[in-house]
């Protein structure tokens, strides 16, 4: 729906309005998204329902007709519709043929892309994925399978498939001010609760550490032979805590349970109105997947709620669009995310500085490099002002109509 959004602003842009006409097709939208459709003013046509798609592809073939198909997850809408598409285009006579813009999510989910060469074939395939880097191994990927010595595969034209990328960010509305002098007390991971998808145990076992050797800095007293840590009331600003917000289930150990909050299956007016509450997003990825082969919406969703990312600038090259000062906060990458909390909210990063995690009588603050970029992540802060992000944002949307009108110049 962030695409139909982009869609109608570009329709008034690019194409008379009279002429231009959206429909979207869909199955009952869950966990109060219609609400955020509707407050959003996202889209103002029909809704249809599935089993109305491939009559509407088939039946209606003249003036008029749809040109401009869009899978909103290709991995699973292309193959399941392939065929009866596949039907309806070869059908169709030489005027009135339609394209295909498939949204993808991830370049590791290989089993709808047997069905790339018919469309290719055919010239009517777009491929949108929501982040550059998804676009980078896509065209990369393209560019092998043109390359290679099956003729049933280097005949398909892959090099010529269109690749663009459109970003999933709305225009949320009644974001919270927040003090720019605040301390940081408020950090997120969001995702599904799984190990293979976020570095829980490793963030866990860091935080842990980190409130053993200076609980203070983050606002709780020592544990004094308690199983946990509780804040603690006599120091002047709040103490930290951290966010869970996902889904499946999650094991907490019991030194932070008063440390950490877990928010679980969310409708998205709730989910929007948490998150945005946030100081920080802590993006924990588990693997380098995230960096090559699949897009999270967490960066998506932090950029819609005003929210920084901590991230490092491996993070910043693959998520061009978010690759800004107003959107990031570069920690190096020899600085652990915890430890770049800590860092922030305190305004001060001495210990990691003088500390030594290889055991090898080095200290990290010997490396220029890093010491300067810890230098730069501090002065940079936490906070950003709205009128910035603002800004920034606009740049993202300014980048989506431009995509949005190739799409339709070339339906």
């Amino acid at each position: 729906m962030a695409l139909a959004w982009t869609f109608e602003t570009a329709f008034r842009q690019h194409r008379d309005g009279a002429d231009a006409r959206m429909r979207v097709f869909s199955q009952s939208f869950q966990r109060g998204f219609p609400d955020i459709v509707e407050k959003l003013d996202l889209y103002h046509g029909t809704y249809h329902t599935v089993e109305e798609f491939i009559p509407a592809m088939s039946e209606e073939t003249g003036d008029g007709a749809v040109d401009l198909v869009v899978f909103g997850t290709c991995e699973y809408d292309l193959p399941y519709w392939h065929s009866e598409l596949l039907t309806a285009w070869d059908t169709r006579d030489h005027e009135h043929k339609f394209k295909i813009v498939c949204i993808v999510h991830q370049g590791s989910d290989r089993r709808w892309q047997v069905h790339i060469p018919d469309w290719s074939r055919r010239g009517a395939l777009h491929i949108l994925p929501i982040s550059e880097h998804v676009q980078k191994t896509f065209k990369l990927e393209m560019d092998e399978h043109a390359e290679s010595t099956d003729p049933a595969v280097y005949s398909a034209g892959y090099e010529h498939i269109p690749i663009d990328t459109h970003v999933p960010v709305l225009d949320l509305p009644d974001l919270p001010d927040k003090p720019l002098n605040r301390t940081l007390s408020k950090a997120v991971i969001q995702g599904s609760f799984e190990s293979l998808r976020r570095n829980y145990t490793g963030f866990f076992t860091d935080l842990i550490q980190s409130l053993h050797e200076d609980p203070a800095a983050w606002g709780y007293e020592s544990l004094d032979g308690r199983e946990s840590f509780v804040p603690d009331s006599e120091l002047p600003d709040p103490p930290f805590r951290l966010y869970l917000v996902g889904s499946g289930s999650i094991d907490i150990p019991a030194e932070l349970l008063h440390v950490i909050t877990i928010y679980r299956d969310l409708n998205y007016t709730e989910f929007y109105a948490i998150v945005a509450d946030m100081d920080i997003v802590v993006p924990a990825f588990s693997d380098f997947s995230y960096y090559m082969l699949q897009a999270t919406s967490t960066v998506a969703m932090a950029v819609e709620v005003d929210v920084p990312i901590l991230a490092t600038r491996h993070f910043r090259k693959s998520y061009d669009y978010a690759n800004d000062d107003r959107a990031i906060i570069t920690r190096p990458a020899a600085m652990r995310e915890v430890h770049a909390l800590k860092a922030l909210r305190t305004g001060d990063a001495t210990s990691f500085l003088r500390s030594d995690p290889a055991g090898q009588g080095h200290m990290i603050g010997d490396i220029t490099a890093v010491r300067e970029a810890v230098e730069y992540m501090l002065q940079g802060g936490f906070t950003r002002r709205k009128e910035d992000v603002r800004a920034y944002k606009e740049g993202v949307w300014r980048k989506n109509l431009e995509v949005a009108g190739r799409l339709l110049t070339d339906a």
